[in-house]
């Protein structure tokens, strides 16, 4: 017999409470329907109390979590708003873990790489479990505290006083949660900002749920030079950090040709978006693609070479 740590810790059975059980209403009946495992096995599995071999049950879960996953990715390949290129996967294995193993993660990237676009598609893929806060210009404890109980849908007669905000947070918070927040840098050189973060810390500690922070940074210094660096290093110690690159990768490239179902691209083209790649961050080179791919088909045309050039000089850039 597989004992309760075993079984209820198993990363298919938190994806099956946390993630999948939600997005159907917790029936377990439809989750027989769906998984192809009857509801003893499930309920046996998420209890902790299953006698046969749970060692089989849990591996034809993780092959339906594996199936689903890939499914919801799929369905993704042919959105333009959400392309699942490295960068999105990188982000996502953060978020994973740090939900998985209660972690406090680092994303670090230069600004329009793609770090809000992966986190946003995040939250679509978990709705029930993800809470994501986007940090204003001079954040604060209180401002922090207002956005997870929005996020939660905590009821404004439960967040009467900062206090009262505070324990209703927490109360809704649990381990399955992850808590994303973007922006982050914006709170390093304040103390209130520096505040602010901190309570998302302490609500980690309390809540056992994951936390996320998104930091728009060359290379993960602002954390190391900001003057509350000493009250941030307690967040830097409950994690892993993760460094995205600067540019697109050539798989990116790919993917987002893909995603627009754009033929083989000619070498001219194929050169000249790759040069664009390493010039400019993902947001500027999908936006570029974008305004050359909606001049070809307003004109009934395929993409060329000179769609590009007409983007680009529209967006005030050139191929040099």
């Amino acid at each position: 017999m597989t004992n309760a740590i075993t079984t209820t810790h198993h990363p298919a059975v938190q994806w099956l409470t946390g993630e999948f059980l939600p997005t159907i209403g917790g029936s377990l009946n439809e989750a027989e329907r769906q998984l192809g495992l009857s509801e003893k096995v499930l309920r046996g599995l998420i209890r902790g109390s299953y006698e046969g071999n749970a060692a089989r049950q849990l591996a034809k879960l993780d092959e339906q979590r594996k199936r689903i996953t890939a499914q919801a990715a799929a369905a993704m390949a042919g959105n333009t708003q959400y392309i699942p290129t490295e960068i999105m996967q990188r982000v996502w294995n953060a978020c994973d873990c740090a939900k998985a193993a209660r972690l406090i993660n680092m994303v670090v990237g230069v600004s329009q790489i793609g770090k809000t676009t992966a986190v946003r598609a995040y939250r679509e893929r978990y709705p029930e479990t993800t809470i994501l806060v986007e940090l204003l210009p001079k954040p604060t404890m209180s401002g922090i505290l207002r956005e997870l109980a929005t996020a939660l849908r905590l009821p404004g007669s439960a967040c009467r006083s900062l206090a009262a905000t505070q324990r209703a947070v927490r109360s809704a918070l649990s381990p399955r949660h992850l808590i994303i927040v973007d922006e982050a840098h914006l709170a390093l050189d304040r103390q209130q900002g520096a505040d602010a973060l901190d309570i998302v810390r302490r609500l980690h500690d309390l809540t056992g749920c994951g936390v996320v922070l998104l930091v728009t940074d060359l290379d993960g210094s602002k954390f190391t030079n900001s003057p509350h660096a000493g009250q941030l290093d307690q967040l830097k110690r409950r994690g892993l950090s993760e460094l995205l690159p600067d540019t697109p990768t050539a798989n990116d490239v790919a993917l987002i040709w893909q995603a627009f179902q754009l033929p083989a691209p000619t070498p001219d083209i194929q050169r000249t978006v790759h040069a664009l790649a390493r010039k400019n961050c993902f947001g500027t080179l999908l936006a570029i693609v974008r305004l050359a791919v909606a001049e070809a088909r307003l004109n009934g045309a395929a993409v060329d070479l000179q769609h590009f050039s007409a983007a680009l000089c529209r967006m005030g850039r050139g191929l040099a």
